[in-house]
């Protein structure tokens, strides 16, 4: 009997065992963390704005030729020269128009004696007044081609019409040439201007009165970091029939830093919502990253990085523009929730979801 009760023990007591190492081990319970979709608030400050390809151009530029045909004698500048208003840049060899010069020379003070004495003798009566219309016509045929002779003789020497740059040369020295072939490009940057092409979309929204108050730069990829201010100049009223855009043509002043040359390529950043004042702080963002707490006041939901939870944010509202609204209260580097801001909670565990949005 004493046996069977030792086995009945052993046997409930080994079960015992069993029962226990089947039993799982307690759990640590982790709160799950919310995947959100998020953008950095940049650097910058800014209203909606738009970039568009430009082309730098000069100023002011043309091709400068003489008015008459000859051989080049003299060639004074290099491409790259600069030259001021009235310089001499080349000389054509003038023999010729000093032989021209000095055959009319020779019929003008023919035709002026002539002329002179018909102008006693009609008064006498000696010549009728239509030989005297006559010989005072040739006179002014022969003053006037006096005049055109020397006026040629003027224009072998080529003059620059305007302070610039020699862009490039398209003859050579001793070359024969023909009028109003271009013998020198000559390009004026002391300013520069860039053409945009810009969609009637965008066009339509433009507000006229504002044009020269708009927030405009230029920037060149090898030029980082960079802005050069632009100024609005002129714009086509008429859009272009095949692309339906618009040119609009914007000065900027010549760097003092950087060789900006005509022909290089730029972008240029148009704010089409500036901000009412300089001073304020707006920036655009989703509209879908506002939302109204139980005071009905405009919140967005900030991330904080180094503990990856969120908090609520009080911003001001501003002006819509399509699918962005701009606001105030916000700081560079703030990392703000843009999708699924009205699930959040204060100090909810967030994951960053992958996307190179970021705010404009």
């Amino acid at each position: 009997m004493k046996q069977y009760l030792l086995s009945f023990v052993t046997l409930i007591l080994a079960s015992s065992f069993l029962i226990m190492g089947c039993e799982k081990p307690p759990q640590t319970i982790v709160a799950n963390s919310r995947p959100v979709k998020t953008i950095v608030i940049g650097g910058e400050v800014s209203s909606d704005s738009r970039s568009f390809p430009a082309v730098v151009d000069a100023i002011q530029k043309a091709d400068i030729s003489f008015r008459v045909s000859g051989k080049i004698q003299k060639i004074l500048v290099k491409e790259g020269d600069e030259v001021i208003k009235g310089q001499l840049l080349a000389e054509l060899d003038p023999t010729d128009y000093k032989i021209k010069l000095n055959d009319h020379q020779a019929s003008f003070d023919t035709a002026k004696a002539n002329y002179d004495r018909a102008k006693i003798l009609v008064k006498k009566g000696v010549i009728s007044k239509v030989d005297h219309d006559k010989i005072r016509a040739d006179f002014y045929t022969a003053q006037s081609g006096l005049d055109g002779a020397k006026q040629n003789l003027l224009y072998t020497k080529l003059i620059a019409n305007f302070a610039g740059n020699i862009a490039k040369r398209h003859v050579e020295n001793f070359e024969e040439i023909l009028g109003s072939q271009a013998v020198f490009s000559l390009e004026d940057v002391s300013s520069l201007k860039l053409k945009i092409d810009v969609p009637e979309n965008l066009m339509i929204s433009i507000d006229k009165n504002r044009g020269n108050d708009r927030s405009l730069y230029a920037k060149f990829d090898s030029i980082q970091g960079e802005k050069f201010p632009l100024k609005f100049s002129e714009a086509t009223t008429t859009a272009d029939p095949i692309t339906k855009t618009f040119k609009i043509t914007l000065k900027m002043h010549a760097s003092k830093d950087y060789n900006i040359l005509p022909g290089m390529t730029a972008t240029v950043v148009a704010e089409l919502y500036p901000s009412e004042s300089k001073s304020s702080t707006a920036i655009a963002i989703p509209v879908s990253a506002v939302i109204a707490n139980n005071d009905k006041q405009a919140t967005v939901w900030l991330v904080d990085e180094k503990t990856m939870t969120v908090s609520p944010k009080a911003v001001t509202p501003g002006r819509l523009s399509g699918g962005s609204i701009h606001v105030e209260g916000l700081s560079a580097g703030d990392r703000v929730v843009i999708a699924g801001a009205s699930f959040l909670r204060k100090d909810m565990k967030v994951t960053l979801l992958e996307t190179g949005e970021q705010a404009k």
